[in-house]
């Protein structure tokens, strides 16, 4: 996520220098055909053209509507698991073994603690699972690196457990399991049944507990569904096509509509047919950066930080010092 104010234009420049000196090479060679070869013919009448460009205006926008939501809508799935795993860790804390507190303190304390990492290592997990990139083709080589991504996976996926699982689930996740964040939660629920049937949860309780397991189920399959389901390619393939469309003729149009104001006035088509086209490809872009939220680019839900957050919140209600920092954005990005 970036968190500064505004974009430097050292940033913009990074992401949009080949497009500007696409449209400044282009804009120049409609315009050196025009005046230096004499071909007025090849103006054509701006209202075409700017037709055109509302109707893309529109598109483009359209576009970007959708994908703001999914990029909000995967923001408040975060905010709900962090909501959820804050009133996981106090209804555990305040009602796990209240009644045989008072006999075996150690082993109370021991089992709260078991389920409210286990919580932290949930979201760990759903955040891992979340930015994996699947390679679908089917080649030789790319299955080769296929492997090597899911062994290093794998390798992530233990060392970003390992503090907050006992050795045997952390076991469990190393055996090839595909959807981790879902056996954790699943071992929530088969410890809750445990705990009811050795008297340490009254129905009440369990049933309070596991609708929480329940609300992490749904997030979880809410945040598994933006990241099965792509961005439908025929919205943003066409408003790539639209928009290369209306750049690629708008200095045809330009030309012949700045010549109106003189023989001098027929340069300025070069620069408004640059800033023109490059309005029309930030707006692209914007829409662009926003279609997969789970992908670590720059506008991302920043999971990574939201983990933190929720490890600190949690462990804080543990008792446990010193607690972990807080992610900082770096160069004005939260990961």
């Amino acid at each position: 996520m970036y968190t500064n104010k505004t974009f430097p234009l050292r940033i913009i420049l990074f992401f949009s220098w080949r497009e500007l000196l696409w449209f400044t090479l282009w804009s120049g060679l409609v315009l050196s055909v025009y005046k230096g070869l004499g071909w007025t013919f090849v103006a054509i009448p701006f209202l075409p053209v700017a037709t055109i460009g509302t109707a893309v205006a529109f598109y483009v926008g359209f576009k970007n509507n959708s994908s703001y939501e999914r990029l909000w809508e995967a923001r408040r799935i975060w905010g709900a698991i962090t909501n959820a795993s804050r009133s996981w860790a106090t209804l555990v804390s305040t009602l796990v073994g209240r009644e045989q507190y008072d006999d075996n303190p150690d082993a109370i304390l021991s089992l709260r603690r078991q389920l409210i990492l286990r919580q932290v290592g949930w979201a760990n997990a759903l955040r891992l699972q979340l930015r994996r990139r699947v390679l679908w083709q089917d080649d030789p080589t790319v299955r080769s690196l296929h492997v090597k991504l899911v062994q290093r996976q794998a390798e992530e996926m233990h060392s970003n457990l390992e503090p907050f699982l006992p050795a045997f689930e952390l076991a469990c996740t190393d055996c090839g399991a595909t959807n981790v964040p879902n056996l954790l939660l699943h071992a929530h629920a088969t410890q809750l049944a445990d705990l009811k049937s050795r008297g340490l949860l009254d129905g009440f309780e369990h049933a309070s507990l596991t609708a929480l397991v329940v609300e992490c189920y749904t997030q979880q399959g809410a945040a598994e569904r933006i990241k099965s389901f792509p961005f439908p390619r025929q919205y943003a393939h066409f408003s790539t096509i639209f928009v290369f469309l209306f750049t690629f003729l708008l200095p045809f149009a330009l030309v012949g509509e700045m010549a109106k104001f003189g023989p001098a006035a027929v340069w300025l088509a070069l620069p408004f047919s640059v800033l023109i086209s490059w309005v029309f490809f930030s707006m692209e872009s914007v829409g662009d950066a926003s279609e997969n939220p789970f992908e670590n680019g720059l506008n991302d839900v920043p999971m990574t930080a939201i983990c933190r957050n929720i490890e600190i919140d949690l462990r804080e209600l543990l008792g446990d010092s010193p607690l972990p920092e807080r992610i900082q954005a770096i160069d004005g990005v939260l990961l």
